[in-house]
C-alpha cells in the first residue's frame, strides 16, 4: 500500500513538474529556462541516494527513472533549442501527461491484459490512454500545417508507444522525450513519406516479436533487430537492408539447422543483443558515415562488413556439419570441428561463397552493375577478415573468458568475449579492403 501511495505521488509530482516547465518555457527566456532544467537535473543526482528525499526518487531499487527524467528532459530541450517551442512542448507533455495516465490507466483491474517487454511489465489499458493522449497531444500543441498531415501523427504516436514498451528501469523517462525530440529535428529539415514509416513501423512490430517467441532471438535482441530493421528499411533504403535481410535469415537458417542435426533434440539458443550488435555495428556505422558524407567507400565498407560477417557465421555453422575434425590455428593441430581458432575445407569454402554471394549482390543494388574486380576485393576482404577472426578465437578468446569481468557478467544478456571476438574480427574488413585496392586497383 506504501509503495503504491509512493508511486502515485511520483507520478503527480512528474506531471507538475511537466506543467511548470511548459508554463515557465512560455514566460522565460530559452537560456535561464535552459540554466533551471539543468539546475533541477543536478539536484536530481545530487539527492538521489539520501534517505530524505527517498520518496521523491524511489519506485523499486531496480528503478532510474527520478534520474532519467530530468535528463530526458533537458537532453529534449537541448535537441529542439534553436526549433520552434511547441515541439518541445509536445514530447514534454508527451512524458508528464501521457505517461502518467499510461500508469494510471495501467492499475484497473478489470479485463486489463498485462504483458512483458524487458524488465518492465506494460497493460493495455494503459497502451491505450498513452496513445489516445499522446495523439490527442501533438494534434493540439503542433502547429496548424503538421496536424493536417494525419501520417505525420500516426508515425509520431507509433513511435511515441514503441519508445513507451520498450522501456526498463524506467528509462522511457529518457527516451520518450529524446527519441520526439530527434523526430521532430528531423521532420524539421527533412521531407519524410510518414505513412510508409508508420507501415514499417506497424509491419517490424509482429516481425520482430515471431522471432523472439520462435526462439530465434532473445527479448532484448529481438527489440534491437526491430531497431535496426527500421533504420534500413525506413531511413536508409532497400539497397542497404537487402543484404542485412540475407545475412540474418540465412544465418538463422544455419544456426537452427546445424543444431537440429548436432544439438541431440535440444533447442537452439536465441541470440541475444549484444550478439546482435557485435555482428552489425560496423554496418550500421558505416552506412551512417555514408549518410553525413555521401562518400561511396562508405557503401564500400558497408558491402564488406556485411560480406564479412555472413562469411564468419556460415562458416562456423556449415563447417562442423560438413567437417569432423578442423585444423587449430592455436595449437597447429587437427582438433574437432567447431573448436574455436579452428579452420576447415567446407568451412573455408562457406566464408568464401557467402562473402562472394553478399558483395556481388550488394555491389548491384548499389551500382547497378557488376564491376568483377572491386567485386573479387571485396569478396577476399570479408574473407580475410573471417580468418582474422579465427585468429582472434585461437589465441585472444579464451584468456578473456579468464578475465574477473567476464567471471562477473554470465547472464545470458551480456557481453561475452566471442561477441567481442566477432566485432573486433568483422571490424578488420575495410583494412583488408584499403589494403587490397592499394595493391591491385
Amino acid at each position: 500500500m506504501a509503495y503504491q501511495k509512493g508511486l502515485i505521488i511520483r507520478k503527480i509530482i512528474h506531471l507538475s513538474l511537466g506543467l511548470i516547465i511548459l508554463i515557465l518555457s512560455c514566460v522565460l527566456e530559452r537560456n535561464v529556462l535552459l540554466y533551471l532544467i539543468t539546475a533541477g537535473t543536478i539536484f536530481s543526482f545530487l539527492t538521489f541516494n539520501y534517505q530524505k528525499f527517498h520518496l521523491l526518487h524511489k519506485t523499486t531499487d531496480a528503478s532510474l527513472g527520478t534520474l532519467y527524467y530530468p535528463v530526458g528532459i533537458l537532453s529534449s530541450y537541448l535537441i529542439l533549442y534553436n526549433l520552434p517551442l511547441y515541439y518541445f512542448h509536445s514530447s514534454l507533455m508527451v512524458l508528464s501527461l501521457s505517461d502518467t495516465l499510461a500508469n494510471f490507466a495501467g492499475r484497473i483491474q478489470k479485463g486489463n491484459i498485462w504483458f512483458r517487454t524487458f524488465h518492465d511489465r506494460k497493460s493495455i489499458y494503459g497502451i491505450l490512454a498513452y496513445s489516445f493522449s499522446a495523439g490527442l497531444i501533438l494534434w493540439l500543441i503542433l502547429s496548424d500545417y503538421l496536424t493536417l498531415s494525419i501520417p505525420y501523427i500516426l508515425f509520431a504516436v507509433l513511435l511515441a508507444v514503441i519508445l513507451e514498451i520498450a522501456s526498463m528501469r524506467g528509462s522511457d523517462n529518457f527516451s520518450i522525450p529524446v527519441g520526439l525530440a530527434l523526430f521532430f529535428l528531423l521532420s524539421y529539415h527533412y521531407e519524410v513519406n510518414y505513412l510508409y514509416l508508420s507501415a514499417i513501423l506497424v509491419a517490424l512490430a509482429p516481425a520482430c516479436f515471431l522471432l523472439f517467441k520462435f526462439n530465434i532471438l532473445s527479448r532484448r535482441g529481438s527489440f534491437i533487430a526491430f531497431l535496426l530493421g527500421f533504420y534500413f528499411a525506413g531511413i536508409r533504403g532497400w539497397e542497404w537492408l537487402i543484404p542485412v535481410l540475407i545475412f540474418f535469415l540465412s544465418s538463422a537458417a544455419f544456426t537452427k539447422l546445424h543444431h537440429a542435426i548436432k544439438g541431440v533434440g535440444r533447442k537452439a539458443p536465441a541470440r541475444n543483443a549484444w550478439q546482435v550488435i557485435a555482428n552489425i555495428i560496423w554496418a550500421v556505422t558505416s552506412s551512417a558515415l555514408f549518410l553525413l558524407t555521401h562518400n561511396e567507400i562508405f557503401i564500400l565498407f558497408f558491402i564488406a562488413f556485411v560480406a564479412a560477417v555472413t562469411a564468419d557465421t556460415w562458416a562456423s555453422e556449415i563447417g562442423p556439419l560438413l567437417n569432423k575434425r578442423c585444423f587449430s590455428l592455436a595449437t597447429m593441430r587437427t582438433v574437432p570441428a567447431g573448436t574455436n581458432g579452428g579452420i576447415s575445407f567446407f568451412g573455408s569454402v562457406a566464408a568464401l561463397s557467402g562473402a562472394a554471394i553478399i558483395s556481388s549482390l550488394s555491389y548491384y543494388l548499389f551500382f547497378g552493375s557488376w564491376q568483377w574486380d572491386i567485386i573479387a576485393i571485396l569478396s577476399l576482404s570479408a574473407f580475410l577478415a573471417c580468418f582474422a577472426d579465427s585468429l582472434l578465437g585461437a589465441f585472444a578468446e579464451d584468456k578473456m573468458l579468464r578475465m574477473d569481468y567476464f567471471k562477473k557478467r554470465n547472464t545470458l544478456e551480456s557481453i561475452t568475449p566471442n561477441d567481442l571476438v566477432n566485432m573486433i574480427g568483422s571490424g578488420t574488413a575495410f583494412i583488408f579492403y584499403l589494403l587490397l585496392s592499394w595493391i591491385f586497383l
